[in-house]
């Protein structure tokens, strides 16, 4: 009979602890790898950005938001209208790549153009996309302040519907206002409804929804009538009997067509 003294079986049982540990600790690694690969390969079909820190006071909230301006951006820089309109040199456009592609389809040249594609309320104030006469990169505020600009046409939201609270994009809506007020006093500021999606994207997307636009406009016309603002509701103009951005009056359920874009100028001379 062989016998094992007790210290080499305790060093036995020691030792296949470990290796079970061990092959525990592996198929935990694989597991979380194989989860972390299929995450980044939903952000990258689904086009999600990565979460984007939004400050509130002294609060950082991390919110996920789709940038769904990114998918029409193409689009957008190769559209090419020989049509001219004229709406105004003293007139500014800010708006994401939805205002992008009206002012090009419209044939607005001679407006001030502060669009940028995937524009949001905060980065409206932040982003440095203006190029000056110096070549210089700055924001919209700082280029406002060398301009001869009396009115002011403001399209966003579409963008922000991914937010974790909408209350913070009307904070953010108030703010980005109150500074263009601070550096142009006597401008008249406009603000348009966002304006809804196609059916077919609608019930197939539980961010950029109607619903949850139908929401953010309520909480626009409110700020616009705190504020003593002007607010155009373009939902009527341009949607159907149901509140539907029409099929045909998208490529791709969000952007508008031509035709729709001069709907939507139309809707404005007419206001």
């Amino acid at each position: 009979m062989i016998y094992v003294n007790t210290k080499k079986k305790k060093k036995i049982k020691i030792f296949i602890f470990i290796i079970i540990l061990l092959l525990i600790l592996l198929g935990l690694t694989q597991a979380f790898a194989s989860d972390q690969n299929k995450n980044n390969n939903d952000i990258i079909n689904n086009n999600i950005a990565p979460p984007s820190t939004v400050i509130n006071g002294n609060n950082k909230i991390e919110e996920n938001i789709t940038n769904i301006d990114n998918n029409f951006s193409e689009n957008v820089i190769n559209i090419d209208n020989k049509e001219t309109r004229s709406f105004g040199s003293n007139v500014a456009f800010i708006g994401d790549s939805r205002t992008q592609a009206f002012l090009m389809y419209a044939g607005l040249k001679d407006v001030v153009d502060y669009t940028n594609v995937g524009l949001m309320v905060d980065t409206a104030i932040t982003k440095k996309f203006i190029t000056n006469k110096k070549g210089e990169k700055i924001t919209i505020l700082e280029d406002l302040k060398t301009k001869n600009v009396d009115t002011i046409y403001i399209m966003l939201g579409i963008n922000e519907l991914g937010w974790v609270y909408s209350s913070i994009f009307i904070e953010k809506y108030e703010e980005l206002i109150d500074s263009i007020k601070k550096i142009k006093p006597n401008c008249e500021i406009i603000i348009q409804s966002i304006i809804p999606v196609t059916k077919t994207r609608s019930d197939s997307d539980n961010i950029y929804n109607n619903k949850k636009i139908n929401e953010y406009n309520a909480l626009i016309k409110e700020m616009a009538d705190k504020k003593g603002i002007e607010y155009i509701n373009l939902v009527p103009v341009l949607s159907d009997i149901n509140g539907n951005l029409p099929e045909d009056a998208s490529p791709d359920g969000i952007h508008l067509n031509k035709e729709y874009c001069l709907k939507w100028l139309e809707c404005l001379k007419n206001n």
